[in-house]
Protein backbone atom coordinates (compact mmCIF):
# COMPACT_ATOMS: atom_id res chain seq x y z
CA UNK A 1 0.00 0.00 0.00
CA UNK A 2 2.73 2.35 1.04
CA UNK A 3 4.41 1.94 -2.46
CA UNK A 4 0.85 2.96 -4.47
CA UNK A 5 1.12 5.93 -2.50
CA UNK A 6 4.28 6.84 -3.61
CA UNK A 7 3.56 6.30 -7.00
CA UNK A 8 0.82 7.95 -7.35
CA UNK A 9 2.78 10.83 -5.59
CA UNK A 10 5.57 10.50 -8.17
CA UNK A 11 2.92 10.54 -10.89
CA UNK A 12 1.44 13.79 -9.43
CA UNK A 13 5.14 15.21 -9.41
CA UNK A 14 5.73 14.31 -12.36
CA UNK A 15 2.89 15.79 -14.07
CA UNK A 16 3.70 18.62 -11.79
CA UNK A 17 7.13 18.96 -13.36
CA UNK A 18 5.77 18.50 -16.81
CA UNK A 19 3.07 21.85 -16.12
CA UNK A 20 6.13 23.80 -15.06
CA UNK A 21 8.57 22.93 -18.12
CA UNK A 22 5.95 24.09 -20.50
CA UNK A 23 5.12 27.20 -18.94
CA UNK A 24 8.52 28.05 -18.96
CA UNK A 25 9.00 27.21 -22.39
CA UNK A 26 5.97 28.78 -23.43
CA UNK A 27 6.91 31.59 -21.63
CA UNK A 28 10.65 31.93 -23.36
CA UNK A 29 8.79 32.17 -26.41
CA UNK A 30 6.71 34.91 -25.33
CA UNK A 31 9.76 37.06 -23.84
CA UNK A 32 11.40 36.56 -27.32
CA UNK A 33 8.29 37.85 -28.84
CA UNK A 34 8.20 40.65 -26.61
CA UNK A 35 11.51 41.52 -27.67
CA UNK A 36 11.10 41.31 -31.38
CA UNK A 37 8.17 44.28 -30.95
CA UNK A 38 10.43 46.12 -28.77
CA UNK A 39 12.68 46.02 -31.44
CA UNK A 40 10.14 46.64 -34.21
CA UNK A 41 8.89 49.20 -32.57
CA UNK A 42 11.90 51.77 -31.90
CA UNK A 43 11.95 52.28 -36.13
CA UNK A 44 10.49 55.37 -35.46
CA UNK A 45 13.73 56.35 -33.84
CA UNK A 46 15.09 55.56 -37.50
CA UNK A 47 12.52 57.57 -39.04
CA UNK A 48 12.83 60.87 -37.04
CA UNK A 49 16.71 60.57 -37.61
CA UNK A 50 16.58 60.65 -41.06
CA UNK A 51 13.74 63.87 -40.94
CA UNK A 52 16.29 65.87 -38.73
CA UNK A 53 19.16 64.81 -41.08
CA UNK A 54 17.48 65.46 -44.01
CA UNK A 55 15.79 68.92 -42.42
CA UNK A 56 19.23 70.17 -41.55
CA UNK A 57 21.48 69.09 -44.75
CA UNK A 58 18.28 71.40 -46.67
CA UNK A 59 18.82 74.01 -44.43
CA UNK A 60 22.21 74.29 -44.41
CA UNK A 61 22.17 73.93 -48.59
CA UNK A 62 19.61 76.79 -48.17
CA UNK A 63 21.89 79.28 -45.92
CA UNK A 64 24.58 78.32 -48.97
CA UNK A 65 22.94 79.37 -51.84
CA UNK A 66 21.83 81.95 -49.74
CA UNK A 67 25.11 83.17 -49.24
CA UNK A 68 26.47 83.12 -52.77
CA UNK A 69 23.33 84.68 -54.45
CA UNK A 70 23.18 87.39 -52.42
Amino acid sequence: MATKIVDVNYESLELWVKQINEKLDNHLVHVAADIAQIKSDLDWIKRFFWLVTGVSITAIAGAFFGLILK
